[in-house]
């Protein structure tokens, strides 16, 4: 069996070149392509009874016109006409095309998170998907197929196909397949960036791309147990009812990468440092015992990131006092530190330059 369709069938031909010249009866079609020698091709329709055994047989012959076999044409209708995405992984340790079944498991299940991932986010941007996935995302999900291993370091392609009953007004893998290489692509620029500054704010560009906590997760474990390996993801949109061919996108993450795609998922989910961030806001809680002068004080503010927390700040015994006046009188204050942020909590570490504005002082 083939294991493709007449309509993959027709729509690889016409992105080649070929067309249909004509239909001399209701069970066969014939193509013809001016750029290949001897390039005539007859095709079954969905009509002749035997057209698994025809479809085969044109197959055969189109991979002697373009001086080719058949599993490699099979190969090439399939990334033409679904969505593909390959993902390789490369070290000396899979040259030979092998791959330790350990991390073999790892790399396929993680394949699925990945197009999740992508899934999810083509229908809303978020730092971290949890808990059911929507019907559509689960849909994608079991009419993904996982394709034949590859030479090549040790390389797995998905197929990613809308399902046969889809009712969605859009081709919802090819959204996917798009909205994933936005997210690759955003998050590397991310880490590239990173990777220079030290600032975790970076990583909000990459979000609105696209890229979430489980896509960096899924790219650390392609890596492998030791993170030693580089993962290569390269994937194209079908190409059926398109002018030209979509170009295929591929996305390296090296092994340097891996310690920066753990700040990124730990900052999608919301457990990241802020560097050198300056906070401005109101005093709304004082907190300090009996018998000392200095104390903890919560600023009510939006981080630079957009976000608003409630940061808690220690200050000394020379600030105190100031923050009590700003919190009577509901005056601004200003302070600068590193904020470390958790899903519950906020705190800046090492305040300095705490200051009040006021009434009209912030305007100035």
């Amino acid at each position: 069996m083939s294991n493709v369709t007449l309509q993959q069938v027709r729509g690889y031909l016409t992105t080649q070149q070929w067309s249909l010249v004509s239909t001399p009866d209701a069970f066969i079609e014939v193509w013809r392509c001016q750029g290949e020698k001897g390039g005539e091709l007859l095709l079954p329709t969905e009509q002749a009874i035997d057209k698994d055994f025809l479809l085969n047989e044109s197959l055969r012959k189109l991979a002697s016109i373009k001086d080719s076999v058949v599993s490699e044409i099979i190969r090439e209708v399939r990334e033409l006409t679904e969505n593909l995405v390959s993902i390789r992984v490369a070290h000396r340790d899979v040259n030979d095309g092998s791959i330790p079944l350990e991390d073999g498991i790892a790399l396929n299940a993680n394949a699925k998170e990945l197009i999740s991932a992508a899934a999810n986010a083509a229908l809303e941007r978020r730092p971290l998907y949890q808990g059911r996935p929507p019907a559509l995302v689960s849909a994608l999900l079991q009419s993904a197929r996982l394709g034949q291993t590859t030479h090549g370091s040790y390389v797995i392609h998905v197929f990613c196909k809308d399902p046969p009953q889809n009712d969605q007004p859009m081709d919802f893998a090819r959204v996917t397949t798009r909205v994933l290489g936005s997210a690759l692509t955003g998050l590397k620029s991310a880490l590239e960036k990173y990777e220079e500054s030290g600032n975790t704010i970076l990583f909000e560009e990459a979000l609105t791309r696209g890229a979430s906590a489980n896509l960096c997760d899924a790219i650390a474990k392609f890596s492998g147990k030791d993170r030693a390996r580089t993962v290569e993801i390269s994937l194209s949109a079908d190409a059926v009812d398109q002018l030209a061919p979509s170009p295929r996108t591929i996305i390296e993450f090296p092994p340097s990468h891996q310690p920066h795609l753990r700040v990124a998922a730990e900052y999608f989910r919301q457990t990241y440092t802020l560097l050198n961030e300056t906070i401005i806001g109101v005093v709304e809680r004082l907190d300090r015992r009996a018998e000392q002068d200095a104390g903890v004080v919560r600023v009510a503010t939006t981080l630079s990131n957009g976000v608003q927390r409630s940061v808690s700040v220690q200050l000394g015994i020379n600030e105190y006092p100031g923050a009590i006046h700003a919190h009577e009188n509901k005056q601004l204050v200003r302070v600068s530190g590193n904020v470390i942020v958790t899903p519950r909590t906020a705190s800046m570490v090492e305040p300095t330059g705490f200051r009040i504005y006021g009434n009209f002082e912030l305007f100035e």
